[in-house]
């Protein structure tokens, strides 16, 4: 049986992401065909990094975990500082490339070497900062056949991958941020022997900027299957009301544009004489304004999480950054239609694929969406069969796993 690690920034059953519970998931797939070992730090929250968990090892449904303290939090205005510097010669970079004398500045100044110093300052500010895990993977990476890394943004990866590049995975999880323009990142996506994506649109993103073709790719997702398990929750019970609800599942934050999806529906609630309510699920990094329709439920167990989604008229889907969105692919799997931020490709690509959603690109949309799956029943009908049939075709755990599987033994042979 191969030994393969998977290494993530935060890893646990409280742990609130999208690229996270992506690692879970596969984890527990492949427990049964290798030996798995998950490479992760002490982290629970990604704002601080705070040592949350015990660190050593531990066993989660199954999965053997390995956990390293972070050494400092995130200091966010070092991560700015940085991030300037690497945006100002950026700036030099490009300006001597258009005079067409980058190679001899490059030679003269340095300057590879310099971006590279900052580049890894920068990385170690923005964490989680655990040198060990970094040192473990430098003294037992011969003990496994494979690593499999996720998350190309933080320190575990970025510099965990330069290790052994020729066993290396990399789920990057990328979307088009400022971070992936930084010319610290041209190298890294050359490293990896294999990258697996999770959408066709995000190996585009990737391939147009770092030209790494050549590179053995595939794009794999995950595998998303619904619960066959009796769930005796009541919604209407856990809102005390039988009105009709719209839900959100994931972290409440700006950079995901729950701030975006408040306004709009508080927008929404005063022009519109309706009994709907806005479900919030997650954890909150922001303020939630306060409203009698808008219930926050927080971060709550997997049977009332699908109980409250599996009565929604459909779940807001309001980020502008995803690089393949699990929950939605879950909403879809259950027959809950979906609405999206236009400003995603990602998202749209799913709604205009599964035809089991809709996209807003301001409110007027917004609102426009929300009226529509509250006062079209005939038409929502043939919904649930089309989102189900969309997850099934595209996402399911057979196909996943047999491109896993491939990239495992090609970069272990």
């Amino acid at each position: 049986m191969k030994k393969v690690a998977i290494i993530v920034q935060r890893y646990g059953a409280e742990v609130n992401g999208g690229a996270e519970y992506h690692a879970m998931i596969l984890a527990e797939q492949l427990i049964t065909r290798y030996d798995i070992e998950v490479l992760s730090t002490c982290a629970k929250d990604y704002h601080s990094w705070a040592n949350e968990y015990a660190e050593g090892t531990t066993e989660i449904n199954g999965v053997k975990v390995r956990r390293f303290k972070v050494d400092h939090p995130r200091n966010k205005s070092k991560v700015h500082l940085l991030l300037k510097k690497l945006n100002k010669r950026t700036l030099l970079q490009q300006a001597l490339r258009h005079l067409g004398i980058l190679n001899h500045f490059e030679r003269l100044l340095s300057l590879k070497d310099n971006f590279k110093q900052i580049g890894d300052k920068w990385s170690k500010q923005q964490g989680p900062y655990a040198p060990g895990l970094i040192t473990y993977l430098q003294e037992n990476e011969h003990n496994y056949d494979a690593l499999i890394f996720f998350t190309y943004l933080y320190y575990p990866t970025f510099f965990g991958l330069r290790i052994a590049p020729h066993k290396s995975i990399l789920i990057p999880t990328a979307h088009d941020e400022p971070a992936i323009h930084l010319p610290v990142f041209r190298d890294f996506f050359n490293l990896p022997k294999a990258i697996l994506y999770n959408t066709i649109s995000e190996q585009k993103l990737v391939q147009s900027l770092f030209n790494n073709e050549r590179i053995y790719s595939d794009v794999v997702g995950i595998g998303i299957s619904s619960s066959d398990k009796d769930i005796n929750i009541d919604p209407a019970l856990v809102l005390n009301s039988d009105a009709a609800y719209f839900i959100y599942i994931g972290r409440i934050d700006p950079g995901k544009g729950s701030d975006l999806m408040l306004s709009h529906f508080i927008k929404y609630k005063s022009e519109t004489p309706t009994k709907v309510k806005l479900v919030l699920i997650g954890k909150a990094s922001m303020e939630i304004p306060k409203h009698e329709d808008i219930v926050y439920l927080g971060f709550v167990n997997e049977d009332l999480k699908l109980a409250m989604l599996s009565t929604a008229k459909a779940l807001i889907m309001p980020s502008e950054h995803e690089s393949l969105s699990l929950v939605t692919l879950e909403s879809l799997v259950y027959g809950v239609p979906v609405i999206v931020n236009g400003a995603s490709e990602v998202l749209v690509n799913h709604v205009v694929q599964s035809k089991a959603g809709k996209v807003f690109t301001d409110y007027n949309s917004f609102r426009a969406a929300l009226n529509f799956f509250l006062s079209n029943d005939v038409i929502l009908q043939t919904i649930p069969d089309r989102a189900k049939s969309y997850v099934a075709t595209n996402y399911s755990w057979k196909i996943v796993l047999e491109k896993i599987n491939r990239a495992i033994d090609y970069v272990s042979h």
